[in-house]
C-alpha cells in the first residue's frame, strides 16, 4: 500500500508525539511572556532627622495602610545634611527655622493654596505664631507640625519635703519669688530656681514684664536693649542671684555642682526646686531624674508669655507627586508629635494629646501654647547683632561687672 513505508510511518508518529508533548510547554511559555509584572506603588521620598527614624517608620506604616497604592521611602539624615538638602533630594522633608535660607536656595514649594483650601481651611487650625514662623512675603512655605514651648518644671520631692504648695497657672512673680525663697536652704545647698540655664532664658522674664529686645518682635529693624521695661526685668532677674540668693550664679553653680552641665547638674542632683525648660526636655528628664517632678506654666507679670520653637514639614518644588506629598505631610500634621505639642489647635485640645503626655503636662502645655511667641530669625544680620550684644550684656550682668541698666545701655550703644 502506498505510503505504508514502516520507517516513514515511524518518523511521522515520533514527530507527532513530540509536537503534542511540546504543546503544553509552548502554551506555558506563551502565558509567561504575556503576563505583565505588577509594578511597585509610586513612592514619596521623605527626609527627616535620623534620630526620629523609629517615629517616622511607624507613621509611614500607618499612612500606607490607608494608602495601599502609595509608599513612603524614608531618608534619615544627619542635621547638617538635612539642612543642606537640595530640591531634587526628596519630595518632602522636615525643616527647621529660619526658612529664609531655604527660600534663597529654592527648596520650598509655596503651600498657601493647599493650606487655604477647605472649609475651614487648615491654616486656620494652626497656632498663628507657628503659621507666621513659616510665612514670608504673604506666602506660607511649610506646614507646622510641632510647637515646643518653654514651661516651668519643679521638683515635687523638694516641695513635699517642705510642705510647699505646688505652683499653678494663676501664680505671678511675687508668688514665684515667695516660693523660691521658701525652697532655698543654704545649709543643704538647695536653691529655689535655676537661672541662666541657657542664654535666652532671661528673655522669658523680659517678655512677661513688657520689655523689648528689638523694636518690633515680628518685623525687627533695630535693637532695643535699653528699653526701660527690659532694664527693670533684668534688674529683678539679677537680684534672684546677686541679692536675694534664691538662684545660683554661674560661678556658684560651677562650685556647687561642677561638671560641664553647671546649673542643670544641680537640677539632676535634686538641689534646685524650679527651672524653665522646653516641653521636649521632659524626655531626658524622665530618664535622668531620680526625683518626682511636675510642670506648670511660667509665672506672669504684666502679661503671661513664653517662648517656643517650631518644627515643620515642606514639599520640594521639583516633586513629581505633589498631591501625594501633600497628603503625606497633611497626615503628619494630624499626629501628636514625638516630643513637642501639636501645631494644630484642634489636636492640642484633643484627648489623644492628653493620653500621650498625661493630664498635668497637657494642661500646662495648652496654657503655654496660648501665650507663646517665636524668636525672630530675620533679618539675619540683626539677629546676629542681637546675639552678640546680648551675650556680652548678660555676661557682664551675671558676673556683676555692671548693673543691668548700665550693661544693657552699653550693649545698645556698641550695637549702634
Amino acid at each position: 500500500m502506498a505510503g505504508s513505508n514502516p520507517i516513514r510511518r515511524g518518523i511521522c508518529m515520533a514527530l507527532s508525539a513530540g509536537i503534542l508533548g511540546l504543546a503544553p510547554m509552548l502554551l506555558l511559555a506563551a502565558c509567561t511572556h504575556s503576563a505583565t509584572p505588577t509594578p511597585p506603588p509610586p513612592a514619596i521620598t521623605f527626609a527627616f532627622p535620623d534620630d526620629d527614624l523609629g517615629y517616622y517608620e511607624a507613621l509611614a506604616q500607618a499612612f500606607q495602610a490607608d494608602h495601599p497604592n502609595l509608599s513612603i521611602r524614608l531618608l534619615p539624615k544627619r542635621p547638617a545634611a538635612l539642612a543642606a538638602l537640595g530640591p531634587a533630594d526628596a519630595d518632602a522633608f522636615v525643616v527647621s527655622l529660619p526658612i529664609e535660607p531655604l527660600l534663597a536656595r529654592g527648596v520650598l514649594l509655596d503651600l498657601t493654596g493647599q493650606l487655604s483650601a477647605g472649609d475651614p481651611p487648615l491654616k486656620d487650625d494652626l497656632f498663628p505664631y507657628a503659621r507666621d514662623a513659616v510665612s514670608h512675603d504673604g506666602h506660607i512655605w511649610a506646614l507646622p507640625t510641632g510647637v515646643d514651648p518653654v514651661l516651668l518644671f519643679y521638683n515635687r520631692t523638694l516641695f513635699d519635703s517642705r510642705g510647699i504648695p505646688y505652683p499653678d497657672s494663676s501664680w505671678d512673680w511675687d508668688g514665684f519669688l515667695h516660693t523660691a525663697q521658701a525652697l532655698r536652704d543654704a545649709s543643704q545647698g538647695i536653691y529655689g530656681y535655676a537661672a541662666a540655664l541657657w542664654r535666652q532664658e532671661p528673655w522669658l522674664f523680659i517678655l512677661q514684664h513688657g520689655g523689648r529686645l528689638v523694636d518690633n518682635w515680628q518685623h525687627p529693624t533695630r535693637l532695643a536693649l535699653d528699653d526701660p521695661q527690659t532694664i527693670e526685668a533684668m534688674q529683678w532677674y539679677a537680684d534672684l542671684m546677686l541679692r536675694l540668693d534664691v538662684a545660683p550664679s554661674p560661678q556658684e553653680a560651677r562650685q556647687a555642682f561642677g561638671g560641664p552641665q553647671g546649673t542643670y547638674g544641680g537640677v539632676l542632683a535634686g538641689k534646685i526646686g524650679m527651672w524653665a525648660g522646653h516641653l521636649s526636655s521632659r524626655m531626658a528628664l524622665a530618664s535622668q531624674a531620680t526625683f518626682d517632678w511636675g510642670v506648670t506654666v511660667l509665672p506672669h507679670d504684666q502679661q503671661a508669655a513664653t517662648l517656643a520653637n517650631i518644627e515643620a514639614v515642606a514639599i520640594s518644588p521639583q516633586t513629581q507627586r505633589l498631591q501625594e506629598a501633600w497628603e503625606w505631610i497633611r497626615f503628619l500634621s494630624a499626629q501628636v508629635p514625638l516630643r513637642m505639642a501639636p501645631a494644630r489647635r484642634s489636636l492640642a485640645a484633643s484627648p489623644a494629646f492628653e493620653q500621650k503626655v498625661g493630664h498635668e503636662v497637657a494642661s500646662a502645655t495648652r496654657a503655654a501654647l496660648e501665650q507663646a511667641c517665636v524668636l525672630p530669625h530675620e533679618p539675619a544680620a540683626l539677629v546676629r547683632q542681637l546675639d552678640s550684644a546680648w551675650a556680652q550684656a548678660l555676661d557682664d550682668i551675671l558676673n556683676a561687672r555692671w548693673a543691668p541698666g548700665e550693661a544693657l545701655r552699653q550693649a545698645q550703644q556698641k550695637a549702634k
